[in-house]
């Protein structure tokens, strides 16, 4: 059997992710704003609100909220969403965003 070798980076080898994030969250319904990338699906972050808020903005669901978190939390919110969510993704630059893999 051969390896998978991703393309992306994967945090925690050289990268440091931030402390803080932003995330997006649609209050009535507890779902959050997701992202796939070369078939990794994860939560989607952004270090500034502004970026989170441009991302929101794509998302055909009114009413999401851009909300300040520490990376554990965005780690917890990750993990606690069902699968195919596997990690969390700071979408920074979204053509090679950094993947932290939570499961």
């Amino acid at each position: 059997m051969n390896p998978l070798t991703l393309d992306c980076p994967v945090l925690g080898l050289d990268t440091d992710f931030p402390n803080t994030l932003y995330v997006l969250k649609h209050e009535p319904s507890g779902k959050y704003g997701c992202y796939k990338h070369d078939g990794v699906h994860g939560l989607a972050c952004f270090s500034t609100q502004l970026a989170a808020a441009e991302f929101g903005s794509y998302i055909e669901l009114s009413g999401m909220l851009s909300l300040e978190v520490k990376f554990d939390e965005a780690r917890q919110i990750a993990q606690d969403r069902p699968l195919p969510i596997v990690s969390i993704m700071l979408l920074d630059d979204m053509d090679s965003p950094q993947i932290h893999y939570v499961r």
